[in-house]
C-alpha cells in the first residue's frame, strides 16, 4: 500500500465576533493525534478550543498568540495520511488518448501529477486556468493558482487589520 498525504486547511469555526489566539499548543512539523488540542481562542469569558479532527503533522502556522481571528480565518495546515482510494491512475499518454477517443469537448485537460497536487492541496481544478499554449492544467498552473489565492488572502487580511 502506498502512503498518501493530503494537506488539510484548519480554519476558525463559525464565530459571532472576533476572538484572540490565547494559546498555541503545537509546533511546526510536530505530529499530533486525533482530538488533540491545537489552539485556544478567547473573547471575554468565552473560550473555544480547536482540536485536531485527524492525526497528522503540522505543516504551517498562519497565526501567532495575540492575533485576532474571525470566522473562517486560516489557522494552520496539517499533512494527514490518507488511505488509498483505489482509483486507477492513468499515465499522461493514456489520458490524452482516452480524451481523443471519447471526442471530449469543453473538458478540462489535466496532467495526472497536477490532479494529484490539486487533490493534496484541496484545489478545485475548475477554477484553475489552463496553459495558454497547450490547453492543459499542469503543476505550474496549480501552483500559480494557489500562490495567487494565498496572495489575495494576505491582501484581504491587511485590509481588515
Amino acid at each position: 500500500m502506498n502512503t498518501n498525504y493530503t494537506t488539510h486547511l484548519i480554519c476558525a469555526p463559525e464565530l459571532t465576533d472576533t476572538y484572540k489566539v490565547t494559546n498555541i499548543n503545537i509546533k511546526l512539523d510536530e505530529f499530533v493525534n486525533k482530538n488533540e488540542l491545537l489552539i485556544s481562542l478567547t473573547k471575554d469569558n468565552d473560550h473555544i478550543c480547536i482540536n485536531s479532527i485527524e492525526s497528522g503533522q503540522i505543516g504551517y502556522l498562519y497565526i501567532n498568540i495575540g492575533d485576532e481571528v474571525k470566522s473562517g480565518d486560516l489557522l494552520l495546515t496539517m499533512e494527514v495520511e490518507e488511505l488509498p482510494a483505489g482509483f486507477l491512475v492513468l499515465e499522461e499518454q493514456q489520458v490524452v488518448k482516452s480524451l481523443i477517443e471519447a471526442d471530449v469537448v469543453n473538458s478540462l485537460l489535466i496532467i495526472p501529477s497536477a490532479a494529484k497536487l490539486a487533490s493534496r492541496l484541496g484545489v478545485d481544478l475548475s477554477l484553475v486556468k489552463p496553459n495558454n499554449l497547450s490547453g492543459y492544467i499542469g503543476n505550474e498552473e496549480v501552483e500559480f493558482f494557489v500562490k495567487h489565492e494565498l496572495f489575495k488572502l494576505q491582501q484581504l487580511r491587511k485590509l481588515l487589520a
